[in-house]
């Protein structure tokens, strides 16, 4: 067979072309590198690898911040030698500190700009490391470092501009598609919610789930189309509707279970919505039919109404349970348009009047972890280096530094890492061959260039296969240059090679055992991190002290949460994953509830009565104790009922039908809040276990 009649897939296709593409950006930047006789010009080479990304975009960006990185990192170096020469337990403090202080601070941003701070970190540390004995030269190695980083972005990004052509219109057909598979699934999700079909509730939090990710690549799929259009703005605000749609599906299957059995007529109304969701759901997939999706959505919108005019005037209470039900299916509906109306305005090209999607924000604990465990594990590399004399303990730290950097940034820190660790240990095998034979033999750079370009090549396929291969494939391709010790003037002998091999994977081992020793990381330690996190919501929205937090925020942060929990977690056993989203998504709809009744309120539209027994009921769930019993006398079903009565009585009295609305909303939002109690309670318990949740929220 002819290797012209061989076709890859599209997957395998594109990681051959990103492997061949990037090799060859790295041994361009290997080759000026050494034409400008750069020292350590194996760096270049290593930031196209680190720099490479799936899109322009995504490299673009990488490129930028790590320039900006670079940068602080020079200065960060440079400052340290100036304020400490020949003092090295005042300077070997100070360097740990600062890596602590840039690790941490990563922790709390997101995609790039936490790369750019720990590159900033370890950045600082190598410079400083390189010039400590010769402090006099560090301004001159911080130059050299800085010109072979940007040799490797700039490289990397030319590239990518070259080898995809195209770019801006590919991106912006894969955003909307994107988009509008994202936008299918959801509607087919509120379908079968509105059925009370089994395992509805398990789509909406999967989907829940994902957003946060999905709004994540919005940022380089903005750089992609920036010549085209704001595309990545309006979908910024489409994910934000979506993500609210969402927990609306999960508040009406409690305020459907909350009103008891069903009568036959409710029932075949709420069968002519869910049909309705699935008559929109094929049209979604067509950016096209946009305008459709959105009248349809209207005309859905329009029947609930005109179902509630028939139901809230009558007094008897089949019309109070008709009520309740669907005055949530309106709400659902009132922002299924919404989402649709911004999604039809993207298929217009029409700018967003502001971007607002879900936002991640900052983790001071999470920070002050991996901060700790780096200023720990330098502390420590020096330790070792002050003891021993060792000859390399210089680049012995220095390679902590980056290991304890890079480290915080894995989603699953403790397994990523260990993963690294294998990548690099294969890079020193993989360098056996041309540090030993080829190398000795011949100075002549195309037969080096052949030699390495062939081991990094197979290192690129690594970067595009599943996980854990991509974690091993960013060591390997990372450090292989590295362990080569490329240079003009001279090759690296085997007493050399032994030693930046020793001193790479001890550097390594130690990151790994500091982030495995200090503040271990398990599934409990996750969930004690949501749990912190979504106490102290709930308790600033029990005391009132979260007035002007609307649902949208009360959502992002709720999804948010949710997403960084179980995407730090790792693999996790299915069970325990849906114990988490169920959980979390049960304190979402209490919070949402009590916000909404809470904007009523104080727009006059609800009584005070309504909010203060809201709070009442979200006010049990922060008094509890470890093993989720109520500190003081539970609220029974009995009193529920009776501190419901007086919006059972304005509901009767009034003849007004906004009111009427607004009394059957809040009653199905307090009935929502019941409902949803006994899970939060359980999800809250400090001796909370994963199956064990699961068990007790399946039954």
């Amino acid at each position: 067979m002819s290797l012209g009649s061989i076709k890859l897939q599209p997957s395998t296709r594109n990681a051959v072309l990103f492997a061949l593409r990037t090799t060859i950006a790295s041994l361009v930047a290997l080759g000026i590198a050494m034409w400008m006789e750069l020292g350590q010009p194996q760096w270049a080479p290593m930031t196209v690898w680190i720099v490479a990304r799936d899109s322009r975009g995504m490299s673009m960006s990488k490129g930028r911040w790590r320039i900006a990185g670079t940068l602080v990192g020079m200065v960060g170096g440079i400052t340290m030698i100036g304020l400490v020469p020949q003092h090295p337990w005042l300077f070997f403090p100070m360097l740990a500190l600062w890596m602590g202080v840039c690790s941490g601070f990563a922790s709390m941003t997101d995609n790039f700009r936490a790369y750019a701070l720990v590159l900033a970190g370890y950045t600082g540390a190598i410079i400083a490391m390189h010039a400590v004995t010769q402090p006099g030269e560090v301004f001159h190695v911080a130059m050299q470092r800085g010109t072979y980083i940007i040799l490797g972005v700039v490289c990397e990004m030319v590239a990518g501009m070259v080898s995809v052509p195209g770019a801006a219109k590919a991106a912006q057909k894969q955003l909307e598609g994107d988009l509008t598979h994202l936008l299918e699934n959801s509607a087919q999700a509120l379908g079968s919610v509105i059925r009370r079909e089994k395992g509805s509730e398990a789509r909406l939090s999967l989907l829940l789930g994902a957003l946060q990710r999905f709004n994540d690549q919005l940022e380089f799929i903005r750089i992609d189309t920036q010549h085209i259009g704001r595309h990545a703005d309006r979908a910024y605000m489409t994910l934000g509707r979506v993500a609210v749609v969402l927990s609306r599906g999960l508040g009406l299957r409690s305020r459907i279970l909350s009103v008891g059995r069903l009568s036959p007529s409710l029932k075949d109304e709420l069968e002519e919505f869910a049909s309705g969701m699935d008559a929109i759901a094929p049209l979604l997939l067509d950016a096209s039919l946009a305008e459709e999706s959105l009248r349809h959505a209207e005309t859905m919108l329009g029947s609930c109404r005109k179902k509630l005019a028939l139901y809230l005037p009558r007094d008897d209470s089949a019309a109070l349970q008709e009520g309740i039900v669907l005055t949530g299916v309106e709400v659902l509906l009132e922002d299924l348009c919404a989402m649709l109306s911004s999604h039809y305005a993207g298929t217009q090209h029409i700018a967003a009047p502001k971007a607002r999607g879900l936002h991640r924000h900052p983790d001071w604990g999470m920070a002050w972890v991996n901060g700790t465990r780096t200023f720990v594990a330098m502390i420590w590399g020096a330790f070792v280096w002050e003891v021993t004399a060792w000859s390399n303990g210089g680049t012995y730290l220095a390679l902590i530094a980056v290991a304890c950097a890079r480290f915080s940034l894995f989603d699953d820190m403790v397994l990523a890492s260990r993963f690294f660790f294998y990548g690099a240990c294969v890079a020193v095998l993989a360098s056996i061959v041309p540090v030993f034979i080829i190398m000795p033999m011949t100075s002549n750079f195309e037969v080096l260039a052949l030699i390495l370009g062939t081991l990094l090549f197979l290192g690129g396929l690594a970067l595009r296969a599943p996980q854990p291969f991509v974690v091993m494939g960013a060591g390997y391709t990372m450090f292989l240059p590295w362990v080569m010790e490329l240079d003009n003037n001279t090759h690296i002998d085997e007493i050399t090679w032994v030693n930046t091999s020793v001193a790479l994977l001890l550097a390594l081992f130690s990151g790994v055992v500091s982030f495995r020793v200090i503040f271990p990381f398990t599934l409990q330690s996750t969930w004690r991190m949501l749990r912190r996190q979504l106490f102290k919501g709930m308790k600033r929205l029990s005391n009132g002290l979260a007035e002007r937090q609307t649902e949208y925020d009360w959502v992002d942060d709720t999804t948010q949460q949710m997403e960084q929990t179980l995407r730090l977690a790792g693999k996790i056993p299915q069970e325990s994953y849906e114990a988490v989203l169920r959980g979390t998504l049960s304190v979402m709809t209490v919070g949402r509830n009590l916000l909404m009744i809470r904007n009523h309120v104080q727009e006059r539209r609800l009584p005070l009565s309504a909010l203060q027994e809201a709070e009442l009921l979200v006010g049990q769930i922060v008094q509890m104790d470890a093993e989720g019993a109520i500190e003081g006398e539970d609220y029974s079903e009995q009193e529920f009922r009776e501190e419901q009565g007086e919006l059972w009585m304005l509901f009767h009295q009034t003849l007004d039908i906004e009111a009427r609305r607004d009394l059957a909303l809040a009653l199905g939002s307090l009935r929502i809040i019941r409902v949803e109690l006994l899970a939060t309670r359980n999800f809250l318990k400090k001796n909370f276990t994963f199956v064990e949740t699961q068990k007790t929220l399946a039954s």
